[in-house]
Order: structure tokens, then sequence, then C-alpha cells
């Protein structure tokens, strides 16, 4: 009997080397190949973001239409001034409140598009614009809508309002004679109490995120910078508004400045460091590493020896500074923190409160790292102080309310309408009890709690 000869084997195992090389570098080839913006990630933003987050529009009424949440997608201009740079950082996908969002798990009430709006993007889309955003975030020739509202020369029409970029930080001299703010429009310096402007000061700093006075009312400090290439922190004199030096070593824009004295001062930025200056020699004292990404807020606690932080990780962070070693991580916030505050006064146990996008307002003990307590608000509340005797939180929220808070009963006591729309920062004065709350389109109000 004739026996049958094997199957040759070496046809269909070459066959499938050559297939699976190239698979493999057709893989390779597509994970360099350049992401086209306008090709590639335009067509996901207009068909699933620009119906909410376009420019602001006027109708027929000169009603005007803002994009929601204040963040406009339909133009890089927009992207980059919106809530406070973040939306999109160049090279790190991570921090940006773009990809936080759009990969959030389906159900969770920050998730975008939200589900009123259809389906969440698609693992596919997801991924494009994580690559996209990793690889630089290259919008190529793009600029998107440049239109602007401006004011209406002709008499038969109604007045349209200046579309300003949003306050993100306030601060009163120590004399309480004037209030600064700052914006992407610049350094704003206001009297008070009847707020009316009274000089703009130049910085170097193109984006401002944070400002703050040296303790004893002598110098001003203004964090900033470009995104994704450098952070700026310029030192001006006060009240010449004089600028003695400049402090250039962070990676990303600076996010916050606070002050341990008058010769030294930290700053946090979106390159998720925190570093400590000498002022007498413009150097680096300390580099504080930890923050999984970017940094949003600092306050140092009474000692002076360590320092609380919180970032976009939704983390609040001790630092021990005479060891420069990270003493506490506290991980209860669920989604990126706002700012912090120390509560005033001398105490065994300092208490800080902290405020985030999970809509709480949260009660720690730093020292020993242990959360306290915590209210859950209805809006997201962007910004915290306390009241000068410590007796309540006052926090300004995403639909431009003032929210009182008890740090006792937790509980919210008061609400005070004060802004349209986002309520990005605010402060308290210093003597007479005012609150100064700052918002989107460059509003800015003085208000009296009850």
């Amino acid at each position: 009997m004739k026996r049958e000869q094997p199957p040759n084997l070496a046809v269909p195992i070459f066959s499938f080397i050559f297939v699976l090389m190239a698979v493999s570098f057709a893989i390779s080839a597509d994970s360099k190949a350049e992401i086209d913006f306008e090709k590639q990630i335009l067509p996901i933003l207009q068909n699933r973001c620009f119906s909410c987050h376009s420019a602001p529009k006027i109708d027929a009424d000169g009603n005007i239409t803002k994009p929601k949440g204040d963040v406009q997608l339909d133009s890089v201009k927009g992207i980059e001034e919106s809530r406070h740079g973040e939306v999109i950082i160049a090279g790190e996908p991570d921090d940006s409140l773009l990809y936080q969002r759009i990969t959030l798990p389906e159900g969770n009430t920050g998730i975008m598009p939200p589900p009123e709006e259809g389906d969440p993007l698609t693992e596919q889309q997801t991924d494009l614009i994580h690559k996209w955003i990793e690889d630089g975030a290259n919008y190529g020739n793009w600029k998107g809508n440049q239109s602007q509202i401006k004011p209406s020369s002709a008499d038969n029409n109604p007045p349209q309002l200046t579309v300003m970029p949003p306050i993100t930080s306030l601060a009163f001299s120590h004399d309480g004679k004037s209030v600064v703010a700052c914006s992407q429009a610049g350094l704003q310096v206001f009297d008070w109490p009847t707020l009316n402007l009274q000089k703009i000061i130049k910085v170097q700093s193109n984006n401002i995120h944070d400002l703050a006075f040296s303790s004893d009312g002598n110098q001003l400090a203004v964090g900033g910078g470009n995104p994704a290439t450098e952070g700026i922190v310029e030192i001006f004199s006060w009240p010449e508004v004089k600028s003695l030096r400049v402090l250039k070593k962070h990676h990303d824009s600076v996010t916050a400045v606070a002050w341990r004295d008058e010769s030294v001062l930290a700053s946090a930025s979106l390159d998720r460091r925190i570093i400590l200056w000498d002022l007498h020699t413009g150097t680096p004292i300390q580099d504080l590493k930890g923050h999984s990404k970017g940094v949003s807020s600092l306050c140092f606690l009474n000692d002076k020896e360590k320092l609380v932080s919180t970032g976009i990780d939704q983390s609040v962070r001790v630092w021990d500074l005479t060891s420069g070693e990270l003493s506490r991580s506290m991980n209860n916030h669920t989604l990126p923190v706002h700012d912090l505050a120390l509560r005033p006064g001398e105490a065994e146990l300092p208490v800080i409160v902290s405020v985030g996008d999970d809509r709480t307002v949260r009660f720690w003990q730093p020292t020993i790292g242990r959360m306290v307590k915590f209210a859950r608000l209805k809006v997201a509340p962007l910004d915290v102080v306390w009241l000068e005797d410590g007796s309540k939180v006052v926090a300004s929220c995403a639909d431009g309310v003032i929210r009182i808070i008890d740090p006792d009963l937790v509980e919210v006591t008061d609400k005070i309408p004060a802004l349209s729309g986002w309520a990005y920062s605010l402060t308290v004065h210093p003597t007479d009890g005012s609150i100064v709350i700052g918002g989107q389109n460059g509003q800015i109000k003085r208000v009296i709690p009850k």
C-alpha cells in the first residue's frame, strides 16, 4: 500500500510568519504615525463636543449663550484659555481634563459627553485622543472659530458684552485698601471697596493662575506660564508693583504659590513638582516630587515645617520640609482637587479644608493624616477660604453661588447667588468680613455675608 506523503508545512509556516511580520510592522508603523488633527481628532470634537462647547453666541434679542462649563473647544485659543489651560495639556493626556472626562466610567456624573447627548466615545476614539495629546497636541494649521463678541456701535442694537477670560485668583493687600486679581488678561489692581480698576500690571507670563502676598505684605508672587512649555513665577514689590525677580525652573504652568516667609516661596505646577525657592538668590532649595498628576494648590501649616498640597490626581499630600519627604498621602477625594485652606488660629491638631470636582468639601487633620468629616454639595466647589475667625468656610461654586459651610455641623448654612456662570476664585477682606468673588467673563463682585 502506498503511504501518503506528509504535507509540506514549510509554505504555510513561512506564510504565517510573513503575515505576523507584516501585521507587526503595520502596528509599529501605525503607533509611530503622527495623528492628523483635522482628519482624525477634529471630526470627533465636531460631532460630540462642539454643540455644547463652542464660542459664545448672541441671538437676535441680545442674549448670550456661553459654552457649557466655560469650556470652549472650537478654537485653539478657546481650548488654551479654558479651565486654567488644563483642558488639553500637550504631552500629558492623563493630566488633561478632556481625556479625564471622556474616560470616566459609565454612570459617573462627570462623564463627557453626558448621557443625554448620546453614547460615550468609543475606546478607539479615546485612544486616538490620548495618542494625539501624548504626541504634543499638534493642531497643524487649524485655528478654529476666531469670532469674538464685541460692543455694538449701532444705537438701535442692544449692548453686546465683550467676553473676557475668567478671574483665576484674588488677594487683598494687607492694609485692605486694594484687591488684586489675575487672569489671562493680566494682573489688575482694584480700589476697595468701590472695586474701581486702578491699574493693569504687565507680567512676563501669558497665562496667570495664582497670586499671593508675603506675610509682611511687601511682596506679591504671581504664578503662571506657558502650557507644556515652562512655568513662571514673578515677584513684585508692593505697593510699587515693580518686578523684582523672575523664577523659571518648572516645565509647565505654575498653578499655585504660597509663602513660607519673606525669603522663601513655594510654587506648584502642572509638571507634578513643588519647588521651594530662595528668593535672595532665585535658586531652588527643594524640589518635591510625588504627585502623579499636576499639583493644584498649596498651604503651609503654622509651624512652616510642613506643606500641604492637592492635585489633579485626587490626593491631598503632606510634606515634611525638614527631610524633604512625603509624610502623608490622603486619597478620599474621587475626582481632581481644586483648592485647600488652613483654618486660622493655633491648634494642637491643625485643620485644613479641601474642595474638588467630586462636589465635596472635606475637612482634614493633616498632621495625623486623617479626614475628619465632609459635606457633599449639589455642584462642584472651585475655591475655598475660611472667615477670619475660623468659624465658617466659604466656597465659590460652578453655578456662581457662594456657599457658607459650618465646619462643626458640616452643613451649608447660607447660599448667596453672586455671579453668572462659574465662580473660580474668592478672598475675604482682612478686617470687615466682606467677600470678593471672581469668575468667568472677568466678573468680580463684593458680597457681604449675613
